[in-house]
């Protein structure tokens, strides 16, 4: 069952989900269930604007008239009052379309509850669609004083909240749109965003076609109604959207797989309290040889720091035994002794690593010298990790990528957006803009797991494994430092050795996604868990924070 908590969100020091309750028609005694952060790597499903679309077209079909925006305005007004439980004045911008009619429905609950309520709406109200226009009427008759002007004091208000535009919309807002977006930039008072912040696209988390950062909402809070959007998670969604919370609206959407197929999964979140979870301890009767073999090749001379980084990062993160293949002729970076070092000079060279058993990272520190190593690793490697130098001489040279095309095991990308946009052609704005698309059109292409980096980093399968692509909601801005990609790829490749030695069975391709999804959430959440008071977070520190793969 649910664990009821009636703390202040915002005394939590990790940006959070939550769930609010289901309805009631009190704004008193407002318990909320958290959505919180996890080490788990439970999945919850994230539905796009048209997924969205049937889920409520589905249940409005079920319901009476004007049932779900009813409930919409109440979780709203109900989160309003949790958020700000002494506050009396709310200003509450309101769109034409349905969005608005969510925050003219929360208007009216509001006022009836015995707060001051000022309404901004920007739209006839006669054109209103037919569940807003009943909603006006509410708001009306319960005394909400409605205009098309601005509130002449922002400072007056205790909380605002942006109803302005919801998932239908596609194009950057228009100019009185944008006044009142720079009056909710511009209040004090903390800001709710209904279903999502004006201005984000719900299905990439970019800003709308045509519009910038200044013209999107920032909001503290963002209330997602029904269903979880893709949008508020990834790309510019993370820090558009605040703490992020969510409300069924009584109809277990997140549950109604009959209504629509989710379009994406969010892991790194869970929908009930956790507590810290370590990794299972193995049999006592293990060796080094139960958490499989990993090999690092990289490290080419000026970069050998890399490629001792990931392999630092595939000891800490459990590989039982870890071969360092450097591609430096005078490594001279000091290295754990617990790495058996195999300088790779020759041809020949390339035997002295367990390439057809052990799960391999390649092209962490490359430099042009890995593209000698490539053709062997693609034909020989069990299981193959592609990073940086790697992902480039792949870009560059396209039998290199049909080789890669035609590999027989599963392979795993991790590019940053730069390196994705080399691999398909595009630029980097096109890959942000749409970062979901874009891993999976590099899944298909390549015929590999992509690991898209970046905020709200995506995972990705070729469309033909039908696997749907994961947003894994962990990491932070400490990952922006030199070397973190290297720790990442380090970190997968161990995670798949040791899930490789306890595999008894099943998908190759479900194992290496499922590997990459819980390697990418154990990085990103060793970030979370550095402690503030200790400064930046070095590559070398996210290593050894790093533990082994949960069992």
């Amino acid at each position: 069952g649910w664990q009821r908590h009636q703390q202040e969100p915002r005394n939590c020091s990790t940006t959070m989900l939550y769930r609010t309750a289901m309805p009631t028609l009190s704004p008193s005694s407002v318990a909320l269930t958290r959505l919180h952060a996890s080490t788990l790597p439970r999945r919850l499903p994230l539905h796009g604007v048209a997924g969205s679309r049937q889920i409520e077209q589905a249940w409005m079909q079920q319901l009476p008239p004007h049932a779900l925006m009813q409930r919409a305005g109440l979780a709203t007004a109900r989160l309003a009052c949790a958020l700000a439980p002494h506050a009396q004045r709310f200003w509450i911008a309101c769109g034409p379309g349905n969005n608005g009619g969510d925050g003219l429905q929360a208007a009216a609950l509001l006022q009836a509850w015995g707060r001051q309520v000022e309404v901004t709406l920007l739209a006839d109200p006669l054109r209103l669609p037919e569940d807003a226009r009943a909603a006006h009427a509410e708001a009306v008759a319960a005394g909400v004083p409605i205009s098309t002007a601005l509130p002449t004091a922002l400072r007056a208000h205790d909380l605002a909240i942006d109803a302005l535009l919801g998932i239908g919309a596609s194009r950057a807002p228009s100019a009185t749109l944008q006044a009142c977006i720079d009056a909710l930039h511009a209040t004090p008072a903390p800001v709710l965003a209904i279903d999502l912040p004006t201005g984000l696209d719900a299905d990439s988390g970019d800003w709308l076609q045509g519009g910038s950062a200044r013209q999107c909402v920032h909001a503290d809070h963002t209330l997602s109604l029904l269903s979880l959007k893709p949008g508020l998670f990834t790309g510019h969604g993370r820090d558009a959207a605040g703490m992020v919370w969510w409300d069924d609206l009584g109809t277990a959407a997140l549950q109604a797989h009959g209504a629509c197929q989710a379009g994406a999964w969010l892991q790194g979140a869970a929908l009930q309290p956790g507590t810290a979870t370590l990794p299972a301890p193995p049999p006592h009767a293990s060796h080094k040889g139960s958490f499989g073999d990993v090999c690092i090749v990289g490290g080419a001379a000026g970069m050998e720091g890399a490629a001792v980084l990931a392999a630092r990062a595939a000891l800490h993160a459990g590989g039982g035994r870890v071969y360092l293949g450097s591609l430096s002729a005078h490594a001279t970076h000091p290295t754990d002794a617990e790495l058996m070092q195999r300088p790779l000079q020759h041809d020949s060279d390339l035997a002295s690593l367990p390439l057809a058993s052990a799960s391999v990272a390649a092209g962490c520190g490359g430099g042009t010298a890995i593209i000698r190593w490539l053709p062997a690793l693609l034909q020989h490697s069990a299981r193959l990790v592609l990073d940086a130098d790697a992902l480039n001489a792949i870009a560059a040279d396209t039998s290199l990528a049909e080789r890669l095309r035609l590999r027989e095991q599963p392979t795993i990308l991790t590019p940053h957006p730069l390196e994705a946009a080399r691999l398909l052609g595009c630029t980097v704005a096109e890959v942000q803009q749409q970062r979901l698309q874009s891993a999976c059109r590099l899944a298909d292409r390549l015929q590999a797991m992509v690991v898209l980096k970046g905020s709200g980093s995506v995972v990705a399968a070729p469309s033909d494994q039908g696997i749907a692509p994961v947003i894994v909601h962990a990491g932070n801005a400490r990952l922006a430092t030199a070397g973190t990609g290297d720790v990442l790829a380090g970190c997968i490749a161990a995670f798949w050795a040791q899930a490789q030695a306890r595999q008894a069975g099943g998908s190759a391709w479900q194992l290496a996604f499922d590997t990459a999804c819980a390697a990418v959430q154990a990085h990103g959440h060793a970030a979370e868990q550095w402690p503030a008071e200790r400064g930046t977070l070095t590559a070398g520190q996210l290593a050894a924070a790093l533990q082994r793969l949960p069992g």
